[in-house]
């Protein structure tokens, strides 16, 4: 393939060399092409993606190529996000301790309550004492808690699930006073702020903008003392417990790494001009047109006289800068070719520049006093550097459904001639569109074509305007140049949002955000079994109701939407 492309460069109307180019060409898309069918069987995604994707550029046109190529990249796709479970130690510590109270006022995690703990009409503290038994903790009850009947369902409930779903019936809050000490309280604006505690936590953002961050929990959460620390792109909060965590669950949605798109961009630009010139041409030294002199002839140290005048004859006549006749032929045709193929990683909201082309300085005087307060008189010259090109800005946002919004600006910039004091000027063709395509879709720009044509007839005055004889003494200059700009564009999406279940599900945070924070469900009605003698004796500790049948056999829950 080389020594046929050195033979194209050569010679570019040999017909066999370009055809022997053509096979070669396609030889070597298909060796590429079953080198990466033998990697990716083997797994080895990465290096068979570099194989498709020089198969696709020998042969743009193989739709057998341009699948396996879209293949290969979701298959690469998938597996970095599988691979994403191997997070860095770091990672790994963010996550396990950013929802963790203080340490000393927490709960025990591995307690796990019976399948079988239902209470129906039970006293609200008896049902509190069952729950701190199996959990083995020390509970407590403010002076002013008040017993109530209550009727809960805690089969297979964790220690923290349970306590906050009895809390939320009885209208009460716990708080941990210590380790392994809980102390019920009734739940009014007085008690809370009692009660109310305050603990400080730094979040070390790895994603999140710092100010965007700030400004989304003083909106969401009422979050005041907040303090940023650029250097560690962290925050330091300092709030209660149920702000803090209910700030934990927010910043785990949104510190998220953004997606990321590359945009394949191939910028093809075709410059053409004509020049046609013919007709006679007639000039004088150092000038174009008729321009001579006719002066007559005397002695040095005679002076001109009228009589000298009368006595004129040819040889005192003397004729300078005589024109001279010339016939111009001139016929060009020129044509240019400029080609980029560039690739453009960015992320999403994130603007990628791609210039083509050169800067030309375009001076700018400004004046300035001479003395301090004086008038403006002294002339400062700066200089200023124009693009001159195509000039391309892409904006990407990536969708949920595998498509790319491209907010694009096109600017092909050129000089176009000299204003006052020889100073350029600019032409400027621009395109501001906003364009949606799939995964690996291709979009064509073009039509940014710009024609000039000039013309212009010389000749004597007079002469020139004879009908048909005028021609052969005037000359003719034709001069036409086109330029056309087409511009292709395919996204590839190599990097998605990862959410999770968690991410999406909404949370309540309570009244003024000071109730723990608890997962946003349904009301599901509790299916009791007949009514039994089940109301726990106070004194001994709280035992598994027997007269209940296990957790298995009660049917199934079914939801029901508020207000039905």
């Amino acid at each position: 393939m080389v020594a046929y492309t050195k033979a194209v460069r050569l010679d570019p109307n040999n017909t066999n060399a370009r055809l022997g180019l053509e096979r070669a060409k396609l030889r070597a898309a298909t060796d590429h092409f079953q080198r990466g069918r033998r990697l990716a069987a083997t797994g080895r995604y990465d290096q068979a993606l570099v194989e498709y994707e020089l198969a696709s550029e020998l042969n743009p046109t193989s739709g057998d190529i341009d699948e396996q190529l879209r293949a290969t990249r979701n298959q690469l796709r998938s597996k970095i996000m599988v691979s994403r479970e191997g997070k860095t130690e770091l990672e790994t510590l963010i996550e396990r301790t950013r929802d963790l109270p203080p340490q000393g006022l927490d709960l025990p995690q591995d307690v796990k309550l019976p399948a079988s703990l239902v209470f129906r009409d039970a006293g609200s503290r008896d049902v509190f004492l069952s729950i701190a038994r199996f959990a083995n903790i020390s509970l407590g009850f403010d002076p002013t808690f008040r017993d109530a009947p209550v009727t809960v369902d805690l089969r297979n409930a964790t220690l923290d699930g349970a306590l906050g779903q009895v809390a939320n019936v009885t209208r009460t809050f716990v708080r941990v006073t210590g380790q392994g000490s809980v102390l019920v309280i009734p739940d009014t604006p007085a008690k809370r702020r009692e009660y109310e505690e305050e603990v400080v936590k730094i979040f070390y953002l790895s994603n999140a903008d710092l100010k965007e961050t700030m400004d989304l929990l003083r909106v969401v959460l009422d979050a005041r003392r907040i303090s940023p620390m650029t250097g560690t792109n962290a925050l330091s909060i300092k709030d209660t417990p149920e702000r803090i965590a209910a700030a934990s669950r927010v910043l785990a949605a949104i510190d998220k790494a953004r997606p990321e798109v590359i945009i394949d961009v191939e910028l093809l630009e075709v410059d053409r001009s004509r020049l046609l010139e013919y007709g006679l041409q007639i000039a004088s030294p150092g000038s174009q047109g008729i321009s001579g002199s006719v002066t007559a002839a005397t002695d040095e140290n005679q002076t001109l006289t009228l009589q000298a005048l009368r006595n004129l004859t040819q040889s005192d006549i003397l004729l300078a800068n005589l024109p001279g006749l010339y016939y111009r032929l001139l016929k060009g045709d020129g044509n240019t070719r400029t080609l980029a193929n560039p690739q453009l990683r960015t992320t999403e909201g994130t603007t990628a520049l791609a210039r083509f082309g050169e800067k030309v300085p375009v001076p700018v005087t400004t004046f300035a006093p001479i003395a301090t307060g004086g008038t403006p008189q002294q002339p400062i010259t700066s200089f200023v550097y124009q693009d001159i090109g195509v000039n391309i800005d892409i904006t990407p946002r990536t969708h949920h459904d595998d498509e790319v919004t491209l907010n694009l600006k096109v600017a092909v910039q050129s000089i176009s001639g000299t204003g006052f004091g020889d100073l350029p000027t600019f032409a400027n063709r621009e395109i501001n569109t906003v364009i949606r395509l799939r995964d690996g879709e291709t979009n064509m720009l073009a039509g940014l074509i710009r024609d000039d044509e000039r013309r212009v007839v010389s000749g004597i005055p007079g002469l020139s305007d004879i009908p048909l004889v005028g021609r052969l003494f005037a000359s003719s200059r034709t001069e036409t140049s086109q330029t056309d700009i087409i511009l292709t564009l395919t996204p590839h999406i190599v990097r998605v949002l990862d959410l999770s279940e968690a991410d999406l599900r909404a949370f309540r945070v309570g009244r003024d955000s000071l109730a723990p924070t608890t997962d946003l469900q349904l009301p599901i009605p509790i299916n009791l079994p007949p009514p039994a003698d089940i109301a726990p004796d106070p004194t001994p500790p709280a035992q598994v109701p027997s007269g209940l049948p296990p957790a298995t056999t009660l049917p199934p829950p079914t939801p029901r939407l508020p207000g039905r």
